[in-house]
């Protein structure tokens, strides 16, 4: 496939005290991803492209379009010109009708990098087919704490650009199993659920770290995955803690170098 550019060069111009001098600064690439279901346009997703097959089948499943990897028959992604004369990256979907639930059809819609639900009409269909995380798992919090420093070994894009979201997948030694970078917290998660799905590992010992605050929907995305464990560099919102705890994920912030604990603390040894 081929490689997309992640970040573009800029000129730019810096003021230090009364001098301003040029200099150059890399950004972050934004790209949209037509993800088209069964011949029919799904959504428009604002995206930075890197690992793309992955974002797709992370997204497809997240938003409960499949249960199973196995009901994807066909994924083929390709750019494409739009009728603007623009480029997209578009991703042609074919889903097997052997769901138990099928998805009610939303239309197409758009979602920008910082708002994974926009373009629903309510949250229903957020939690269709979710069921509470069973997992057993128990963390130390010596390695939880490691985290924040091994999430940002794995930012080369950040670091780059400023301007990149995290996601990481770590076993419960603290060694990274997955990574990702995005333009968007909600794209990353999807593209490490995507890689989880697509190598058969299995979610039930693992916690995943995302470099930005915990949603409502990053929680229900971690829930459908079956993570156990979710744990962010920021404070969560309201209804992400009461979804921790409704659909039994142990919920923890490392913000400020602090270890909220918001649901489930039986799984934190210790506890």
């Amino acid at each position: 496939m081929k490689n997309h550019k992640i970040y573009k060069t800029f000129r730019s111009f810096t003021q230090m005290g009364d001098a301003i001098s040029p200099q150059t600064s890399d950004l972050i690439v934004e790209t949209p991803l037509e993800i088209i279901i069964n011949s029919e346009s799904h959504i428009v997703i604002m995206f930075t492209p890197q690992m793309i097959r992955e974002l797709v089948v992370g997204f497809v499943f997240t938003e409960g379009l499949i249960s199973h990897i196995t009901q994807i028959q066909e994924c083929v992604i390709s750019p494409v010109q739009n009728g603007d004369g623009g480029q997209l990256i578009e991703a042609r979907v074919t889903i097997s009708s052997d769901r138990t639930h099928p998805p009610a059809k939303t239309g197409k819609r758009v979602s920008y990098s910082s708002c994974g639900i926009c373009g629903k009409e309510d949250y229903s269909n957020l939690e269709l087919g979710l069921n509470r995380v069973k997992s057993r798992q128990r963390f130390s919090m010596d390695v939880l704490k490691g985290f924040s420093l091994r999430l940002q070994k794995l930012q080369p894009l950040y670091r780059r650009t400023g301007g990149a979201h995290a996601a990481v997948l770590f076993n419960t030694t603290g060694d990274p199993i997955f990574y990702s970078e995005d333009m968007g917290r909600h794209n990353a998660l999807d593209k490490v659920i995507g890689s989880t799905l697509l190598k058969g590992i299995s979610p039930e010992d693992k916690a995943v770290v995302s470099s930005g605050r915990a949603s409502l929907e990053m929680i229900l995305k971690a829930v459908r995955a079956g993570f156990p464990l979710f744990v962010a560099m920021s404070r969560p919102t309201s209804r992400a803690v009461e979804a921790a705890k409704f659909y039994n994920i142990t919920l923890i912030d490392l913000a400020k170098d602090t270890n909220r604990i918001y649901s489930h603390a039986r799984r934190i040894v210790g506890f």
